[in-house]
Formats: structure tokens, C-alpha cells, sequence
């Protein structure tokens, strides 16, 4: 195991990590390194999967795309989470259907240099690694912006 992959592992090992795990906000589904697969739980008890490229881990900054919980393949766009506001902009397969457009994506960040000053809070912190960014995910889904899933008569 290289270093990369045992501060990941020291990081799921946090309190802060497992209390979000015991709440049911999220769960770790796989590794195959350097990708880890989790599932994360909306406000209308759906888990979405999301794949974390973290090469570099904690230094470097992490990419998620949302991905099938059951398999990790990748979601088209159309399967993407939906909400209004923040939680659109975030879950924009129109901008790149390969990361989330936030400030901790590796993908999003480069040149968003105001994102800096104006949304420090959503920045990456590699002393907090991957629960800060899970808590930036079910905070989205967990907000009244997110838009749940029609579903199917029964």
C-alpha cells in the first residue's frame, strides 16, 4: 500500500468520517486504488454513487463524478443528480460530465480563481481529505434545492 493510500485509509478511520457513516450519510463502496466508490444518501433516502479519482492523495485534489452505487460506471448526464441553485450548478453534466463543478474538484477549480476568496469554505483541505468533500455532496443532496427522483407509479 503507498503512502497515498494509507492516509486515505487513516482518513476513513476519523471520527468525523465514521459518525457520517453511522448517520447513513454515506458509505464507502470500493477500492481499487487510486479510485474509491461511495454512496451517498439524498434527502428522499436515495444513494447516489459518486467514483473519487485521488492520485495524490491528500496533497492533490481529488475528481468525483457520479457513478451506478452497484457497478461504479459512470452516470450519463440524464442520470445525474437535479436540483435548483447550487445543486444545478454542481451536478452539471453540461459543463463536464467527467467531475462536479465545485471549488474541491481538481477538474472545476483551475480557473475559478475567484472561487478562492468567494467560497473558501468549499475549497479542498487535505487535513480533512475525502469526509470534507462527502459532507460537501450530502449537503447538497440533503438541501431543498436537491429535486428528488420521479418515480413510477405503483
Amino acid at each position: 500500500m503507498c503512502a497515498e493510500e494509507r492516509a486515505f485509509q487513516a482518513h476513513l478511520e476519523r471520527p468525523d468520517f465514521l459518525l457520517g457513516k453511522i448517520k447513513g450519510q454515506w458509505r464507502l463502496l470500493r477500492v481499487a486504488w487510486p479510485t474509491a466508490d461511495f454512496a451517498v444518501r439524498a434527502r428522499d433516502g436515495r444513494e447516489w454513487g459518486f467514483r473519487f479519482l485521488l492520485d495524490g492523495y491528500p496533497a492533490a485534489l481529488p475528481n468525483a463524478r457520479p457513478c451506478d452505487v452497484e457497478t461504479g460506471t459512470p452516470l450519463t448526464g440524464d442520470h445525474w443528480p437535479r436540483g435548483s441553485g447550487r445543486v444545478g450548478a454542481a451536478f452539471n453534466p453540461g459543463w463536464n460530465a467527467a467531475a462536479l463543478y465545485l471549488p474541491c474538484d481538481r477538474l472545476a477549480l483551475p480557473g475559478h480563481d475567484p472561487w478562492i476568496t468567494e467560497h473558501p469554505e468549499l475549497l479542498w483541505q487535505p487535513t480533512r481529505g475525502i469526509i470534507h468533500y462527502l459532507e460537501i455532496i450530502h449537503d447538497l443532496l440533503s438541501s431543498f434545492a436537491y429535486l428528488s427522483a420521479v418515480r413510477p407509479a405503483a
